[in-house]
Order: C-alpha cells, then structure tokens, then sequence
C-alpha cells in the first residue's frame, strides 16, 4: 500500500521507520498543517500540503494514512476527521512480538521491541514506544502513550488519553484514569483518577488538570 504520513516532527521520524520495516507498505510522502513545512523534504520525501489537501489535490495519491502526532487529543482529533474517508493503518514493527489472542483498533504504532501478551487489547490511536511491554490481559484505551521502555503487569487498564512515562512500571490489577500522566521512572502501586499528574516511587498525584 501507498502510505501518507500525516505529521513531519520526532513522531512522524518514528512512524516512518516503522512502516518501512515492516515490508508491507511505502511511505509515499509526508502532511503537515504548518505552512512553513509545505514543499520542503523529509525523510527523503516531500512534504506534499496540509490535511485539506488530501480531500482534492492528494485524493488519489494514496491508498492509507498514518497519523504520525504525538498529542494524545490532536491525534484523535484527526483521527475522527479523516476515519471514514481513509484507510487508517497500524504501524507495526516487525521486532514486536504480539500474542495472536491480542485485539487491537487502528492507528496503533507499535515500537521496535515491544511486547504484548495474553489477551490484551489495544485501542485506536494507541502509541507503544520503544521496548514498551505489556502482559496479559490489559486494557489500552484509545489514544493513549505507553512511553519507552514502560512495563505494565497484568491486567492493568489505562485510560483514554493518558501517558505512562519513559521507563514506568505499573504493577498487577491497578486502574490508571482518563488524561492522566505518570512520570518517567515511576512506580504505580496504587490505582491513579482522571487528570492528573504522578510520579515518585511509589507514584504519589502531584496535580490535577483541568
């Protein structure tokens, strides 16, 4: 399949990488909204226009997309606004090893070297960075961020929106809310409520959001 790649930051380096790895699809060229991007080169490709564009000039240029933003919220956004008029793909590298019981949504990167076991699921929009690893029987909500390195036990749920930080571990059974951020290197022994902000060991709430 021909792939555009909707984003052209860190994130969208990444998704590249992946999609390339898999042997399955070609990224073909990159959509970004910042006007300063249109026409200049990334990743060896062009930057083909913004995301209107795919709806008249680009329409025909592509047989998927992929969108490649870190922004939890952002991600969703463009995700409900181009789901039923593209084919939107999982971007998933072929190091991960992915139990076949696993069911997962669409628009998931899943990183070099993750791992996901025993009848978890995984939901729309989901990003599993580098070496993330998830056991049995998890619930990854929609447009949701397991950073690198993170490592959630089983039967854990984690809520929409909501990023476990770089190097993380998340014992067994613990409910993480919606929009909540868990800091890098933290470890959540106790579940965490919507919007809010934790982190120590053990992971304490620091703040909440609005």
């Amino acid at each position: 399949m021909k792939i555009l790649i909707i984003g052209a930051g860190g994130h969208a380096k990444v998704a590249f990488d992946v999609i390339n790895s898999s042997g399955n699809d070609t990224v073909v060229g990159f959509i970004d909204d910042n006007p300063k991007k249109n026409g200049q080169e990334f990743c060896g490709l062009s930057i083909l226009g913004n995301i209107s564009d795919l709806s008249n000039k680009l329409k025909n240029y592509t047989d998927g997309i992929f969108i490649a933003i870190g922004n939890n919220k952002t991600r969703e956004r463009i995700f409900i606004e181009l789901k039923d008029q593209y084919e939107i793909i999982n971007a998933i590298h072929p190091s991960a090893i992915i139990s076949d019981t696993v069911s997962m949504g669409k628009g998931i990167l899943i990183v070099a070297g993750v791992i996901i076991n025993f009848d978890s699921q995984i939901g729309d929009g989901v990003i599993l960075n580098t070496g993330a690893t998830i056991d049995h029987d998890n619930v990854i909500s929609d447009f949701v961020h397991i950073a690198p390195g993170a490592n959630l036990a089983g039967t854990v749920k984690i809520g929409k929106y909501s990023m476990v930080g770089i190097g993380s571990a998340i014992i067994e059974n613990i409910t993480i809310g919606e929009n909540t951020t868990i800091g890098g290197g933290s470890v959540v022994i106790d579940d965490l409520p919507d919007n809010c902000v934790a982190f120590g060991n053990p992971a304490k709430v620091k703040k909440t959001k609005k």
